[in-house]
């Protein structure tokens, strides 16, 4: 009897235990979401990742005749960034005349910014000598020269798609025709680089 007892005693108190282990178990899950950094540069006339780094030509054909219209090309890229900090900049291979008799003065550079609707289009600001009309041989040789400060990220708003939240730079190159020119190509490389400190 005494051993009945004391199998039971010992059967209500493993199962008294094993009800207070079960009420007390638990699940535990860390969660930890890391946000990178990301600078993106893409051709605003294919934004798409396929755009991404994009190689865009730009050819002007110049025939000098009585009353002719200056000639312009452009190429436009979309900025999209999370840094609150972050620059383009731009360098361009020395120009080869071609026989032309055209100088990097003759061609002018304009550089202007749009933004989209989800987008701070004060996120970066246009540095001088860019700011205003320019020409070619404002873009160094040598090294990079500056050509947007930015101060904040590009998304001003969530955009569930990314497709407005860009932060565009409209880059025109023009030349006036003239007489003095020689038939044959101009030719130079300009590369944008999206940086950040």
């Amino acid at each position: 009897m005494k051993k009945i007892l004391g199998v039971v005693l010992l059967f209500c108190v493993y199962f008294i235990q094993a009800n207070i282990e079960a009420a007390h178990a638990a699940a535990t899950v860390p969660l930890n979401v890391t946000v990178n950094g990301s600078l993106v540069i893409t051709d605003a006339s294919n934004d798409s990742m396929s755009g991404m780094d994009p190689t865009i030509n730009v050819n002007l054909s110049v025939t000098p005749d009585l009353g002719q219209a200056t000639v312009t090309g452009q190429a436009n890229f979309r900025i999209r960034t999370n840094r609150t900090t972050w620059r383009l900049t731009s360098q361009r291979t020395a120009s080869n005349a071609g026989g032309t008799g055209i100088a990097d003065t003759d061609i002018s550079v304009n550089i202007s910014k749009v933004a989209g609707s989800t987008a701070n289009a004060n996120a970066g600001t246009i540095v001088s000598p860019f700011s205003s009309a320019t020409n070619l041989s404002s873009i160094p040789t040598v090294s990079p020269a500056n050509v947007v400060n930015g101060t904040a990220k590009t998304s001003s708003a969530k955009d569930g798609n990314n497709t407005n939240n860009y932060f565009e730079i409209d880059t025109a190159y023009s030349i006036a025709p003239d007489f003095f020119y020689t038939p044959g190509t101009f030719s130079t490389t300009i590369t944008y680089n999206l940086v950040s400190p």
